[in-house]
């Protein structure tokens, strides 16, 4: 996280502290006052998790087309800022255990790969072949360079526990 999402996200924790505070005093002073703004504050509150929620569906919808993309042709495909595009690949990273796609975190970028990228690694994975062949296979249908990335997408599912041994 860089410093100015850091700061960001301390800024909306202590919005949302402030606000409770303000409603438990008004609540105190004034029953029926307390409950509107207790009730205001949760319907922002509740806006902005489906604004983030349907921002998380399109990204998904945009970047399953593709075998293999990378944070930054997301964030350009989509016109939306860097730190935005990581910080919902980051989220969705951590529920991933389940879901037919990848995402692959390598040296602070963020990779997406879909469905077909995944079967066709899984796949020459327990032919048996190493980084190298598994590299060769992948760069004509996918778009990956380096053995870098074949040895994060092995240990990504390997910690999922997508993976069986050989």
């Amino acid at each position: 996280m860089t410093p100015i999402s850091k700061s960001i996200n301390y800024l909306k924790t202590s919005i949302f502290y402030i606000a409770l505070g303000i409603i438990l005093i008004l609540y105190i002073n004034d029953h029926l006052v307390g409950i509107y703004l207790a009730s205001l504050v949760f319907v922002v509150f509740l806006v902005s998790f489906l604004i983030s929620l349907s921002s998380k569906r399109r990204l998904l919808r945009v970047i399953r087309e593709y075998p293999i993309i990378n944070d930054k042709e997301i964030s350009n495909k989509l016109k939306r800022p860097l730190e935005d595009v990581r910080n919902i690949l980051f989220s969705l990273s951590k529920n991933q255990k389940k879901k037919k796609w990848l995402i692959v975190f390598l040296n602070t970028r963020y990779f997406f790969l879909n469905e077909n990228a995944v079967e066709n690694f899984k796949q020459l994975y327990y032919m048996g072949y190493n980084e190298k062949k598994i590299l060769e296979h992948l760069q004509r249908s996918t778009r990956i360079k380096s053995r870098a990335e074949v040895k994060a997408i092995e240990l990504t599912l390997t910690n999922q526990k997508r993976l069986k041994n050989k």
